[in-house]
């Protein structure tokens, strides 16, 4: 499920669709996040659900729609 999980992040980062993850380091129970480039709740609730580890149960989602500046990048 884990290979699973990655290759599917690795697809959509590739597409341009997924800017970065990674899981959460404080045992809460939150386990990661992901900051995706879609152009609406459907399509990120779309890839939320194409998840391995969502269909089977592992891990949910919770989707916060957010913006940035425009042209901001992580470093």
């Amino acid at each position: 499920m884990q290979a699973g999980h990655m290759a599917n992040m690795e697809a959509y980062a590739a597409a341009g669709k997924l800017q970065i993850a990674g899981p959460f380091m404080d045992d809460g129970d939150w386990r990661g996040i992901f900051v995706l480039d879609v152009p609406d709740r459907a399509a990120a609730e779309a890839m939320c659900n194409d998840d391995p580890a969502v269909k089977a149960g592992r891990l949910a989602c919770e989707i916060h729609p957010w913006l940035s500046q425009p042209g901001a990048t992580l470093k």
